[in-house]
């Protein structure tokens, strides 16, 4: 698409793991939106392009993901996909008060930007939309 208003390519991942955490929330304000049973059209087509086993091309996802944060606004949430995964704070290690070293937990597939330990409250942490462990490492 390339239009001035899509997101850059850096911000999939991050988008992608917002969608990953909040998944159930997203299904929610989707369903009862659209009234319907099942995952709603926008987020179905994401999360099958997800857990294919050919990996989506960066256009591709930027698309879904456009598609997912329109119908996210459209249900009444005004930060949609891409500015709440915007909003979180970029904390760099052993800067500025942070922890020295900080673990962070990766995407099994490498397809979204994973979370951190503080963004969950059940160990070991999976992918909601393939159901395995992340991967952890440390910054």
């Amino acid at each position: 698409m390339g239009a001035a208003t899509d997101p850059p390519d850096d911000h999939i991942g991050p988008a992608l793991a917002y969608v990953c955490q909040r998944l159930d929330y997203l299904r929610d304000l989707l369903g009862s939106a659209q009234g319907t049973g099942g995952d709603p059209p926008e987020l179905r087509a994401l999360t099958t392009a997800v857990t294919a086993a050919q990996r989506p091309g960066l256009s591709e996802l930027r698309d879904l993901l456009k598609a997912l944060h329109q119908a996210v606004q459209a249900a009444g949430d005004p930060l949609g996909v891409w500015q709440a995964s915007a909003q979180r704070s970029l904390h760099l290690p052993g800067i500025s008060g942070g922890t020295p070293f900080e673990s962070i937990y990766l995407c099994p597939l490498g397809r979204c930007a994973g979370r951190r330990p503080d963004q969950a409250t059940v160990f070991p942490l999976r992918c909601t939309l393939t159901g395995r462990e992340l991967e952890r490492t440390v910054l």
